[in-house]
């Protein structure tokens, strides 16, 4: 029995060095990773970024505004932080993060839409994404409190850390064995790539045919007029930016109006410009989308080039 014993310790010993050591090499292969959301952390960590020019949302940010498009007709250096599902709390965690390696912005364009203030508590949008940076004091705070979340000891455990996140294990190991990664590398985070129809519109328009109203979270709504009131402090501009949606998605959302309302008031209350692109004739050509919220690569360019336009006829703070 004794021996039985013996043998179950250092078989669950052999386990646990196994488990830290493959844990330990995913999280070295993911920090070399340049494609995807792995990719995008490990750029504001390693590239030592000097945009000057800094575009915040969720994946309607780094699918709609073109980072060389920007560069090239306002001549400035711009960087997309556009995170993907990513509610205002989670935008504003990016933006701290990258904030840590990289210059102070003169300008932040605010990517907003129905998405920017939902009630995020229930989950960690790509839980994965933050495995091999869960040991930085900025991300530990930003990611308490959720559903979905980490426990104290994944933190420092490189094995605990992995559960429910086996794939991001693997990905981590295959990179560091060498093995390819899959995938698109953003340009200065922008997706140049494009993507035809893919018929999500039809799949949220048959599970909510009388249309779907949005919540609104009021917390959410102080954590971005507090980042507002953060950044104009520092002497930053910022401008917030509806991007063009699917006329068709637009009136499935029942409380849209009101959504854009909430943006309105806070641009006059904080004397923070707004463009809202909702009645733009965008909006009404599919050929420019791939899905009711996202344009496809010609209709970001296209839309790139408009907002960059408008931006001219604001002034010179925002034009250079």
């Amino acid at each position: 029995m004794r021996n039985f014993l013996l043998k179950i310790g250092l078989f669950s010993t052999l386990l646990i060095v196994l488990g830290i050591i493959f844990g330990l090499l995913a999280d070295h292969g993911l920090r070399s990773l340049r494609k995807g959301e792995f990719g995008e952390w490990n750029r504001y960590r390693t590239d030592s970024i000097h945009s000057n020019w800094i575009i915040l949302g969720n994946s309607r940010a780094y699918r709609h505004f073109s980072t060389q498009i920007i560069d090239s007709i306002l001549r400035v250096d711009s960087y997309n932080l556009g995170a993907t599902n990513a509610t205002f709390p989670f935008q504003r965690l990016r933006y701290n993060y990258f904030r840590r390696f990289a210059d102070k912005p003169s300008v932040v364009i605010l990517s907003v839409d129905a998405g920017t203030t939902l009630h995020a508590e229930d989950g960690i949008p790509d839980r994965q994404q933050f495995i091999p940076i869960l040991n930085e004091p900025e991300i530990q705070k930003g990611l308490k409190g959720y559903k979905n979340g980490f426990q104290w000891f994944d933190y420092y455990n490189p094995v605990t850390k992995y559960n429910r996140c086996f794939e991001a294990m693997k990905q981590g190991l295959f990179s560091f064995i060498g093995i390819p990664e899959s995938g698109v590398e953003r340009y200065k985070g922008f997706i140049n790539e494009n993507y035809k129809w893919d018929g999500t519109f039809e799949q949220f328009k048959a599970q909510y045919p009388m249309g779907k109203k949005m919540p609104v979270d009021k917390n959410v709504i102080e954590d971005l007029t507090s980042f507002l009131r953060q950044i104009a402090g520092e002497g930053i501009r910022v401008v917030m930016v509806y991007s063009p949606e699917y006329i068709e998605g637009q009136q499935l959302i029942l409380n849209r109006d009101s959504i854009v309302k909430i943006y309105r008031d806070i641009s006059n209350k904080m004397s923070v410009p707004f463009l809202d692109y909702s009645s733009h004739p965008i909006c009404y050509d599919k050929s420019y989308f791939y899905n009711s919220t996202h344009l496809t690569l010609d209709g970001a360019e296209q839309f790139s080039k408009i907002v960059c336009s408008d931006l001219k006829l604001m002034g010179n703070e925002y034009s250079r």
